[in-house]
């Protein structure tokens, strides 16, 4: 952890002390790279029902009660807890709406459909085996930058290395990843 007092870690810090600035100052930095993470997720079937900004209140709502018990050991970890909280509510939603009985006849994939359009189902799996596949710092560091679509800067920022570090971690990730997604891995 840095000693920036702008990074996730820190921000979090503040809020396991009691300053109730650190709360708007998380939502503040993370909450656009929250947007632009679920941004995509929501499956067309249920657009006209809950859209993106739905999806971040809901999961906002859960975490920011949940805050001054979140512990952040790695730095990305609270990205993690995040897309975990944020999933888990699509997946509600997605329930939901299956359970509705206006909605009959809704395809099996339904409930799978966390991926961004046109992904394989099977390409998802694959990616979910590889990313958890990794250590804890470099699946963070691969949600960090792929997931949520933070620059370089930013990952540097958060980890307290230099972006060149940052690009090299993140190459040795995507590299396990190929190695255990690839054509290969399903001979």
């Amino acid at each position: 952890m840095t000693n920036h007092p702008h990074t996730t870690a820190m921000l979090l810090h503040r809020i396991r002390a009691g300053d109730s600035a650190a709360h708007s100052a998380l939502v503040a930095r993370i909450g656009p790279l929250l947007e632009r993470f679920a941004r995509g997720r929501v499956p067309q079937l249920l657009r006209h029902q809950q859209d993106t900004a739905d999806l971040v209140q809901a999961t906002w709502l859960r975490v920011l009660d949940r805050l001054p018990m979140i512990e952040s050991h790695h730095p990305g970890d609270f990205f993690a807890y995040l897309r975990s909280v944020l999933i888990n509510a699509l997946n509600e939603s997605l329930r939901r709406l299956q359970r509705a009985p206006t909605q009959a006849g809704l395809p099996d994939h339904v409930a799978d459909t966390l991926a961004a359009k046109d992904v394989a189902h099977d390409d998802w799996l694959d990616y979910e085996q590889a990313l958890q596949s990794l250590d804890i710092e470099h699946r963070n560091l691969v949600l960090m930058r792929f997931e949520f679509g933070m620059s370089f800067v930013e990952i540097s920022g958060e980890l307290g290395g230099s972006e060149d570090g940052v690009r090299m971690k993140l190459n040795r990730a995507i590299a396990r990843m190929a190695r255990i997604a690839g054509p290969e891995a399903h001979a």
